[in-house]
């Protein structure tokens, strides 16, 4: 096997994956029709025939397990090696080629995306992501200066915001993806308008922001239907600008150390110690680990506002694009199911897979559970609104109040999504259907299920404590690698 190709699926899995989101089988990823070799070892090779020779067979082989991103590697199998062929019908094979088309073309921006941020590059090396410099909204009346903003348009979106270009490169690729992969798995059904996205890169902008429109001031970020605007706030220019100072204090004091290790050489007719080798050793490794440490919480950092803008896209786009409010309302428990869904998803070649559950988030629904605090699935499917906001920043019982209702609606959701199937479909419209004519949560949500309330909360959390971290549950057989 051409152990490159390998090297690089690998390391898009460890850099990218905290970057991309999915929806699909709670037991596997969406099927791809594959090619299949079937080698006299009895192995089964899944994939892309690339090419038959007089010597045997060019096999690009694609594996896509629960929970991880999709890895693909090239190998020649000789014709010693092969058993039999089963191939893929032509438009079955073109579909395939689509497919992972699409899928190196967006690791490859990703890629691009991710040096500018780290070792600077010219925006051209982003292709179609092209960002025109504006003067930043808050500041939309200054002339003196010149353009403090970026800017991002395209069907679903018009981005805005004062990070740095490569920041807003990565943001506006980002929101391309989730919105085109809502799409996917959601197709638009009324003709919605782009969402205004305005992204502070400071807290206290955003904070100010949001305070002049009335939203809440505890929430990352947030989505305004009535103007169909999203507002986000981070801290990212403070992180980074922080890490440059690290570092360049860093490289100071490497340059320290050498400098001694120079004059005791010298001073020690040109040896150095043991205790001082040790030393010296102790501390490039405490400067290591401290630039490891400033490198992870900036890369948290701009995960977390990727996620929390990925969750206000799918608010935007549900309402803007599929469910409007006047004429086929998502119930607000709902809605924010299916944002905590799709938000720490990966997407891949226009797909959204979610086939494992948060881990975070599934050991607070379990904690919940064991200390009897987990709302009662009547609370859940009764919840106002106001129940999810947190308005004061101080107001402890508020939080609490916000943090089960998001959890207990993301389990929820999760459950219908992946266990019961009813997620998305004809019966989800049968059910607004019946809830709006009704004004009954519980008994649209029973006509719904097919089930009495009680009975499908007892199955719920059964399957709570059954879930396992791949999204199988106890009872089933995990899933086979492909």
């Amino acid at each position: 096997m051409s152990l490159h190709h390998w090297i690089r699926a690998t390391f898009f899995c460890v850099l990218i994956a905290p970057f991309l989101g999915a929806m699909a089988s709670a037991q596997e990823p969406p099927a791809w029709k594959m090619d299949a070799l079937h080698l006299k070892n009895g192995a089964r090779i899944e994939g892309l025939l690339i090419e038959t020779t007089p010597a045997g067979y060019r096999f690009r082989q694609v594996i896509r397990k629960s929970g991880s991103p999709t890895i693909t590697g090239t190998e020649d199998y000789s014709n010693s090696e092969v058993e039999s062929v089963e191939a893929l019908k032509d438009a079955e094979r073109a579909e395939l080629i689509r497919k992972l088309a699409d899928l190196d073309k967006q690791r490859q921006l990703f890629l691009a995306s991710l040096k500018q941020l780290d070792q600077g590059g010219p925006p051209s090396a982003i292709e179609g992501l092209i960002l025109k410099p504006v003067f930043w909204p808050e500041n939309a009346l200054s002339k003196e200066s010149d353009p403090n903003g970026w800017a991002f348009d395209s069907k679903y979106f018009e981005l805005r915001t004062n990070l740095r270009e490569p920041l807003a490169v990565l943001m506006a690729l980002q929101l391309e993806e989730i919105f085109g992969a809502c799409a996917h798995v959601i197709p638009a059904r009324i003709s919605g308008k782009p969402t205004s996205i305005l992204v502070w890169s400071d807290r206290a902008g955003f904070i100010q922001a949001t305070a002049k429109r009335n939203a809440s001031l505890a929430h990352p970020a947030v989505f305004d239907p009535a103007t169909n605007r999203i507002l986000a706030g981070t801290e990212l220019a403070q992180f980074e600008a922080e890490g440059i100072s690290i570092r360049n204090y860093h490289v100071g004091q490497l340059a320290l150390l050498s400098q001694r290790e120079t004059e005791i050489s010298k001073a020690m007719g040109g040896r150095i110690p043991a205790e001082f080798q040790d030393l010296f050793a102790k501390s490039r490794r405490e400067i290591r680990e401290a630039e490891a440490r400033n490198d992870r919480t900036i890369r948290q950092a701009r995960q977390h506002l990727l996620q929390v803008l990925n969750h206000e896209a799918i608010h935007a786009y549900l309402i803007n694009w599929v469910f409007p409010p006047t004429t086929q309302p998502l119930p607000r428990w709902l809605n924010e199911g299916l944002a905590q869904a799709f938000e720490t998803a990966f997407i891949e070649a226009g797909e959204l897979r979610a086939d494992w559950p948060d881990p975070k988030r599934l050991a607070a629904v379990r904690n919940l559970l064991a200390v009897n605090h987990f709302p009662s699935l009547k609370r859940t499917l009764s919840t106002a609104p106001d129940h999810f906001l947190v308005l004061t920043a101080q107001a402890a019982a508020e939080r609490e109040s916000s943090r089960e209702a998001y959890l207990s609606s993301w389990i929820l959701t999760y459950y219908l999504l992946f266990e019961k199937r009813l997620l998305p479909g004809s019966k989800l419209d049968e059910y607004l259907t019946e809830l709006a004519a009704s004004r009954d949560p519980i008994g649209a949500f029973e006509k719904w299920t097919g089930e009495p309330l009680d009975r499908f909360e007892l199955g719920l959390r059964q399957w709570i404590g059954k879930l396992r971290p791949d999204g199988t549950s106890a009872s089933e057989t995990p899933p086979a690698t492909r």
